[in-house]
């Protein structure tokens, strides 16, 4: 692809202080199918060059102050190595929007933990094919099955205050850790057959309330994103999944995103990664956007 002349991030990098920062994490240690979302973080940021300033519905993002501190090393064991990066991140100030690209799900225990300190009270979205509740899953405590089981002890995130999108691979474990901790399952089937009921159930949940949105791109169907670890079939369009974020988040703040497990190895043409940047930038503009309301909204009510 010639990117000949153009900057990163749609050419949105520069200015202080940040609205938006962004890191990697080139970590996939804990992968245990395929290999491969390691290298994701720098194929996302070379293609970033190829999206323009804008969204899909013409809302300008220019004006947006884009920060991209680079990647942030895990080591070469999440088990021991997630603190590293989660101190990195919970320097950023909690007024920048924290976007981090994985990696695989794994590197989410980092971006959860430093998110809990930035924003106390956060409520997460976990938008995935896979719970990831396990406590032991493919020879290990630390591997992707366990991602989210282990961001909870990690971060301290109160379970009741997790929704998670798209499922549609369970083991038992996990629907019996779901049901005994009042967490919100929205599967892949019921976004299907009535999104915007499904997005309003979301909606319900989190209103009111700061939250981070972890998406991992298997969540969409291979035909959309076949460059993952595991592929799941029966999944979300690209379409549904921007309209499902939309309306799931339209009564809350969203004060961070994580994309995560593209692995370009098995992409087809980046139509992955090109998902990935997609959903990236209509999060952006959906942040500018409620920014841009939140002064006049403060305003209103003092008159």
């Amino acid at each position: 692809m010639n990117l000949d002349g153009l900057r990163p991030w749609g050419g949105l990098v520069g200015g202080s202080p940040p609205d938006v920062v962004v890191a990697g994490i080139a970590y996939d240690g804990s992968a245990v199918y395929r290999k491969g979302a390691a290298l994701a973080p720098q194929r996302i940021r070379q293609l970033s060059a190829a999206m323009p300033p804008v969204t899909e519905e013409g809302h300008l993002l220019t004006g947006l102050r884009v920060q991209d501190i680079g990647d942030l090393d895990a080591g070469g064991d999440i088990e021991t190595g997630w603190m590293a990066p989660m101190q990195r991140l919970v320097q950023v100030p909690p007024e920048s929007f924290l976007t981090v690209l994985g990696g695989d799900h794994c590197t989410a225990i980092a971006t959860l933990a430093a998110q809990v300190r930035r924003h106390p009270g956060l409520s997460l979205l976990w938008v995935d094919a896979h719970p990831d509740l396990c406590d032991f899953s493919r020879g290990g405590h630390w591997t992707c099955g366990c991602a989210l089981r282990r961001a909870l002890e990690s971060s301290g995130i109160e379970p009741g205050r997790v929704v998670i999108a798209g499922g549609r691979d369970y083991d038992p474990e996990e629907l019996e850790f779901i049901a005994a901790n009042r967490i919100l399952l929205i599967s892949a089937a019921e976004i299907a057959r009535d999104l915007r009921g499904a997005a309003r159930k979301i909606a319900d949940r989190l209103a009111g309330e700061k939250v981070h949105i972890s998406f991992d791109i298997d969540v969409l169907d291979p035909a959309f994103a076949p460059g993952t670890e595991i592929p799941s079939a029966g999944g979300l369009s690209t379409r549904e999944a921007l309209d499902l974020l939309r309306g799931a988040t339209e009564r809350s703040r969203v004060v961070g995103l994580d994309v995560v497990e593209v692995s370009p190895p098995f992409d087809n043409g980046d139509i992955t990664t090109f998902a990935a940047l997609k959903l990236i930038f209509e999060v952006w503009g959906m942040v500018k956007a409620a920014r841009a309301v939140e002064p006049m909204t403060k305003g209103h009510g003092k008159r």
